[in-house]
C-alpha cells in the first residue's frame, strides 16, 4: 500500500509541505495553521480516492493501525471530518471553530510529531497546563481537555489512535474548585428588571423591542434574532412562534415558544417586515433613525441630499439581513454603560423570565416555557429566592420551639 505523505515544514520558511512524485507540494497558510492542515487533510483524501481509481495500491489512510500515526495527521483528518459534521443549515457552527482554532493549535505546538501510542494521560495535563497559563477559566480549561479527549476517542474509530490511549486519557478526571490557579467565573444571575428599564433608554430602535420581545418569552437570544413572521402560528389567542434554527434542533427535538399579548403588541410594529425576512434588522435600526432625523430637521433639505436619497433608494435591498447575537449583545453592553449600570448579556433576559415564572406560577410552567427536556436544566436557570430560604428557616424554627415548649 502506498504510504501517506509526512506533513513537514520548510527549512527557511513557515511554509508546509509535502514530498510526492519526487517533487514538493506547498499548502497555503503557515505550518501548522488550521488553514494549512485542513489543505493537507484534503490532499491526503485527494489522494486516497486518485489511487482507487489507477492500477496503483490504495493510499494506507491508517498509516499501520495507528502505531506510527503523528497527532499532526489525527487532527488533519479530524478537523476534516469535523468540518462536515458540525454544520447547521449549511454553515459550520461554533464547534468546529472551536476545535480549530482554540484546540487544534497548542496540541500541535507541543505533540505535533509525537506518535498518537505514545501520547498519555501526562502529556494531556501538559495541554491543561497550557490553557491555565493562557489565562482561561476553569470551566473552560476543563471544556477544552474534554475535546482534546474527544479527538482521540474519535481516532480509535478510524485506526488512528490505539483504544488503550484513548481510555487512559478518560482517566485525566476535571479540575474541581480550588484545585487550579485559572480564574473562576460567576454564575449567570437574572438581570433585575430595574436594570433592563435602565438600560432600554439607551438601545437603538428595534433592539429595544428586541429585548422587551425577549423578557416577555423566554427565548434565547440567537430565537430573537431568527425571528420571522413566517414562522409564527397566529391562529390562536397565544401565538406559537418555531424558529427554523435553534440550539438542539441537531437532537430533533422541537422548539415551541409562547407569544403573549403583550409581545404581540410589540411584533405588530413590524407587521410592514416581509414574511421571510426577519422581524429585527438592523436596516430597519438605521431606517427608523433616519425617520426620527427628518422629522426632527429644522433646515431645508439641499437637492443634493435628494439625488443622494434617490440613488440610495434605487440600490437593490439585502434581503435576510439580521443582527447577529454578537452585535446584539453589543448593542445591551454600550447602551448599559451610557445608562451607568452595570454590564449585562440577553442570556441573563432568560435566566429573569425562569425565575419570575417560578416565582408566580411554578417550576413545571418553567421548564414547559424555556423548552427544556428535564427539570435538571431548569434549575440552572433559577436564581435562588431569598425569601423562600427566609420562610424555610421561619418554618423549621417554628417546629423546633414546638418541640422545646412540649418538652417543658
Amino acid at each position: 500500500m502506498a504510504k501517506v505523505p509526512k506533513y513537514r515544514k520548510h527549512s527557511t520558511r513557515d511554509k508546509a509541505f509535502v514530498e510526492i512524485d519526487k517533487g514538493r507540494h506547498y499548502f497555503p497558510g503557515a505550518f501548522n495553521s488550521p488553514e494549512s492542515l485542513s489543505a493537507y487533510a484534503d490532499f491526503v483524501k485527494k489522494l486516497a480516492r486518485t489511487d482507487t481509481k489507477t492500477d496503483t495500491p490504495p493510499l494506507d489512510l491508517r498509516s499501520t493501525r495507528g502505531d506510527n500515526v503523528p497527532i499532526r495527521m489525527l487532527t488533519a483528518r479530524f478537523l476534516a471530518w469535523a468540518k462536515t459534521k458540525f454544520v447547521k443549515n449549511g454553515r459550520s457552527t461554533g464547534t468546529y471553530e472551536r476545535f480549530r482554532d482554540s484546540i487544534v493549535p497548542p496540541l500541535l505546538e507541543k505533540f505535533g510529531d509525537l506518535s498518537t501510542s505514545k501520547f498519555g494521560p501526562v502529556d494531556l495535563r501538559d495541554i491543561r497546563k497550557e490553557f491555565v497559563k493562557r489565562g482561561l477559566c476553569r470551566n473552560e480549561v476543563n471544556d477544552r481537555t474534554s475535546r482534546v479527549k474527544r479527538i482521540f476517542s474519535w481516532g480509535v474509530g478510524e485506526e488512528l489512535v490505539p483504544e488503550s490511549v484513548a481510555g487512559a486519557l478518560q482517566y485525566v478526571s476535571q479540575l474541581d474548585k480550588g484545585e487550579t490557579t485559572a480564574r473562576e467565573t460567576a454564575p449567570i444571575k437574572a438581570v433585575p428588571d430595574a436594570v433592563i428599564d435602565a438600560t432600554l433608554k439607551f438601545l437603538p430602535p428595534t433592539v429595544d423591542d428586541m429585548v422587551d420581545t425577549q423578557r416577555l418569552t423566554g427565548c434565547r437570544p440567537s430565537e430573537i434574532c431568527n425571528l420571522r413572521w413566517c414562522d409564527i402560528d397566529q391562529s390562536d389567542d397565544i401565538w406559537i412562534y418555531t424558529p427554523w434554527e435553534h440550539k438542539t434542533e441537531h437532537k430533533r427535538k422541537p422548539r415551541r415558544i409562547a407569544v403573549r399579548p403583550a409581545a404581540q403588541l410589540i411584533l405588530e410594529r413590524y407587521r410592514h417586515r416581509p414574511a421571510e425576512e426577519f422581524v429585527f434588522s438592523p436596516r430597519e435600526t438605521v431606517r427608523i433613525i433616519s425617520e426620527r432625523k427628518r422629522i426632527a430637521r429644522k433646515t431645508p433639505v439641499q437637492p443634493s441630499q435628494v439625488k443622494r436619497g434617490e440613488k440610495a433608494a434605487k440600490r437593490p435591498p439585502k434581503h435576510n439581513e439580521k443582527y447577529s447575537t454578537r452585535a446584539y449583545e453589543l448593542a445591551i453592553d454600550r447602551a448599559a454603560l451610557r445608562a451607568g449600570v452595570p454590564a449585562w448579556s440577553p442570556n441573563q433576559i432568560r435566566h429573569a423570565f425562569a425565575t419570575e415564572t417560578e416565582n408566580s406560577v411554578d417550576k413545571e410552567t418553567a421548564r414547559i416555557l424555556l423548552g427544556h427536556s428535564h427539570q435538571s436544566t431548569t434549575e440552572i436557570y433559577l436564581d435562588e429566592n431569598i425569601e423562600k430560604v427566609k420562610e424555610a428557616a421561619r418554618r423549621i424554627e417554628k417546629k423546633s420551639k414546638k418541640m422545646k415548649d412540649g418538652k417543658s
